[in-house]
């Protein structure tokens, strides 16, 4: 969830990280195509969410030799500081040897909660430098105001996007071997259920 900032020229995560080592208050901050943006404090409901999400996935993750993280670590492209793009996702999942970095090159899932605020940014530029990741195979964006997760999933062929509306049906991410259902998803989160049968694909 953020908010872009306007600015004259395009950052660099060099630039960037000297920006975020120099604040003085509590605010967060992404990358995104060489644009600075602030990130809005999360609400409840989309902390129940990742949460919902997050812990299940971290207990799989674990018990299959990889890792998830929620909230707190950051996703660039390469060790490179000329890159233009540093994001923090609700929720990534890596696999391969520890790198104890603050941030990760090589995710494999990512997981984002949106709302209405936010929703075109994290459909934007964000989701366009998401599928630009090579090692990454799936991207869920997942909704706060309604029952409603779009799943980006990468094959041999390139991408594709299901759109997931309905109780009981699953969120699978094969490349880690987990699933998940929308009802899990949205425990304890107040939102509209969708009538079964109608096209709520749009």
């Amino acid at each position: 969830m953020a908010d872009p900032v306007q600015r004259s020229s395009a950052l660099t995560i060099a630039a960037f990280d000297s920006f975020v080592a120099g604040q003085r208050d509590d605010r967060d901050w992404e990358l995104v195509d060489g644009e600075l943006v602030m990130m809005t404090n999360p609400t409840e409901n989309h902390e129940q969410i990742a949460g919902n999400v997050g812990a299940p996935l971290k207990l799989a993750m674990d018990a299959a030799g990889c890792r998830s993280y929620q909230g707190g670590m950051r996703v660039q492209r390469s060790d490179d500081g000329r890159g233009r793009d540093k994001t923090k996702p609700d929720i990534v999942v890596r696999c391969g040897p520890r790198q104890n970095q603050t941030y990760v090159t090589d995710p494999v899932v990512v997981v984002e909660v949106l709302s209405p605020s936010t929703m075109d940014h994290d459909r934007g530029g964000k989701l366009a430098f998401y599928k630009s990741l090579p090692t990454l195979r799936h991207i869920a964006l997942i909704y706060q105001d309604q029952m409603r997760v779009e799943h980006y999933r990468r094959d041999e062929a390139g991408w594709t996007m299901e759109v997931l509306v309905a109780p009981g049906t699953l969120l699978r991410f094969e490349a880690v071997d987990f699933e998940i259902d929308l009802d899990r998803i949205y425990f304890d989160v107040p939102v509209p259920r969708a009538i079964i049968g109608a096209d709520n694909s749009r």
